[in-house]
């Protein structure tokens, strides 16, 4: 008999798959906020400073010229409170210092030392008006107080010279109204004075406030 080749049986049918659900489309998320940059929050925030600095300044000013030093030097130290440290380097301290917080953070630095003085406190007046040079170096208060708060120390010889140094400072501030000149040139007169005679000379001038 002739062999026939045992054939491979077919393969069963298969049931078709079932079709899969399609995939509903994700709700649209809204759009991520925009990240900001440490200088762009450092230029925000120094735009808020700026503003509070403005207003504590007419609030102590209002004090001051009321006498109620110890009352103003409590307004404006709210305001020196928010001053940034001149010491940090990093990007967002850095963008805080723009020409108008430096130049508010002076006044206010100035303001208290006026009222320092008032309070007859000269060593906090004397750093106060120190500060506001590092500030900035333009504003004639400055100069003008730390020159007033050395005259106000126990006579010393490096005080005497120290004051002398600061009102011809002052002199050179281009921001210096041509009305106090004379003022600054007594002071510096009696600074000079003093250093020559070793006494105490100088009667403090009035101080004005910005």
């Amino acid at each position: 008999c002739t062999h026939q080749p045992r054939t491979r049986p077919a393969p069963a049918p298969t049931e078709p798959a079932a079709d899969e659900p399609a995939a509903s489309p994700s709700p649209s998320s809204p759009p991520s906020p925009p990240m900001t940059t440490p200088r762009e929050r450092g230029l925000k925030e120094a735009e808020q400073i700026v503003a509070q600095l403005l207003e504590l300044k007419v609030e102590g000013n209002a004090y001051y010229s009321s006498k109620d030093y110890l009352k103003a030097i409590a307004v404006y130290s709210r305001g020196v409170a928010l001053l940034p440290d001149l010491d940090d380097d990093d990007e967002e301290s850095l963008a805080k210092l723009t020409p108008e917080l430096v130049q508010q953070g002076a006044v206010i630095l100035c303001n208290r030392s006026a009222a320092f003085m008032g309070e007859k406190k000269a060593v906090a007046a004397l750093a106060d008006a120190q500060l506001a040079c590092d500030y900035d170096m333009t504003n004639w208060k400055a100069h003008w107080r730390a020159g007033l708060a050395f005259m106000q120390l126990e006579p010393r010889l490096e005080r005497s010279e120290k004051a002398i140094a600061s009102f011809e400072a002052t002199l050179l501030c281009t921001s210096l109204p041509a009305a106090e000149r004379d003022t600054v040139c007594r002071a510096l007169e009696a600074a000079q004075y003093r250093l020559r005679e070793g006494v105490d000379s100088l009667d403090t001038p009035d101080c004005c406030i910005s």
